[in-house]
């Protein structure tokens, strides 16, 4: 498929919808149900946009019996407007997904805010003695964890009763759950604790220096990774308990994600994807097998994003920059070149359709691929 179509349109401007916002982008997430996105500011507020669309590009592709080319045809109509809830978020603490449907932020007075996809904000935990040190939700939103310092509660969605309780020896500022919601990863203080939510016995913790910034499970939770403001980033042997640090990138590692299609392990930080086999990770400073994927550049990358179906990453750059490669090899797609600005957040839906992409500079965009792209 070209860049271009007859109508001197761009590839991106046929697949994506966008809107320019107040203030710069920070967070991207999809509800787990698929049906909205919320695009988090560095102002606090928060910008809402649905997935239906009644001219997706999936409609608009048409293929030419006779040469097999694919063609798109342009948009008819504006695209729709984005919500906006009247909410002010406390920058420091992401938004995670609640339910299948909807959000949870932390505002500036330390209340939990349940945000649906239709704009509604509904107060779900008024602010405690102990103010709020992070929070994390399990990826399909069934389960919130609440962390004020030490003490961690994780509750059930939406009735936010008490599903575990446990105290840990440091302050927490980063958690992460795995798919199978059996498990909690809580960082803090140079201090990963791992806590078995079903075995109140069963907790471990392992020194792992920080800043630490974002965790990530492999889907058979064998290993964690996580990322660091410092110019490195940790792999966590759950296993062993080994933890091993790989340091020397030229730029913050903002984001880590695993592969699963592709079975790699794939950092941002670097003037290329940097990854590595999933069977062979860096281990008691052994290097493993790296993966070369895209093409080197000069411009450092800023995010990074898994397809959660395909062996594909997306990778956002400094300059605007914003290419899908294919794990493992040099195959790369422009997407598309934002100028003066930088990317700065990018995901995939579940269903891996629709990429959102966070821009420094206030504009936000959600780009729809149809089937055919990826073949």
């Amino acid at each position: 498929m070209g860049d271009q179509n007859a109508s001197g349109l761009t590839l991106f401007d046929l697949l994506a919808r966008t809107w320019t916002l107040q203030d710069a982008v920070v967070q991207v997430v999809f509800n787990h149900d698929d049906t909205a996105v919320l695009f988090r500011m560095a102002s606090g507020a928060v910008a809402l946009a649905g997935l239906k669309d009644d001219e997706s590009p999936k409609i608009r592709t048409r293929m030419e019996l006779e040469t097999g080319r694919t063609t798109i045809r342009p948009r008819e109509n504006p695209v729709a407007a984005v919500i906006s809830p009247k909410v002010t978020l406390d920058e420091q603490f992401p938004v995670t997904r609640f339910g299948g449907q909807g959000f949870a932020g932390v505002d500036t007075q330390g209340a939990v805010l349940q945000i649906t996809a239709g704009g509604q904000v509904i107060r779900k935990e008024k602010p405690g003695d102990m103010p709020i040190t992070s929070i994390c939700s399990s990826p399909t939103g069934h389960l919130l964890s609440i962390a004020r310092g030490a003490k961690l509660t994780v509750h059930t969605v939406p009735d936010m009763a008490v599903y575990a309780e446990r105290d840990v020896d440091q302050s927490v500022s980063c958690q992460s759950m795995p798919r199978d919601e059996t498990k909690l990863a809580a960082w803090g203080k140079n201090t990963l604790s791992l806590i078995d939510l079903k075995d109140t016995s069963d907790t471990c913790h392992i020194h792992c220096e920080g800043p630490v910034t974002d965790i990530v499970w492999n889907d058979a939770s064998a290993h964690l990774a996580c990322a660091s403001s410092d110019r490195s980033f940790h792999i966590v042997d759950l296993a062993s308990q080994h933890v091993q640090r790989v340091e020397g990138y030229p730029a913050p590692v903002r984001t880590v994600a695993f592969s699963e299609k592709g079975a790699a392990l794939l950092t941002s930080g670097a003037y290329r994807l940097v990854g590595w086999s999933s069977a062979d990770l860096p281990h008691d400073d052994l290097p493993g097998t790296a993966l070369s994927t895209g093409k080197p550049g000069l411009v450092v990358i800023d995010a990074i994003a898994a397809h959660p179906k395909l062996d594909l990453v997306a990778a956002g750059y400094a300059n605007g920059l914003t290419a899908i490669s294919r794990v493992g090899t040099p195959e790369e797609m422009m997407l598309h070149q934002e100028a003066n600005t930088s990317i700065s957040a990018l995901g995939w839906s579940k269903t891996g359709e629709h990429l959102a992409i966070g821009f420094a500079s206030g504009k936000a965009a959600i780009a729809t691929f149809p089937a055919q792209l990826f073949k």
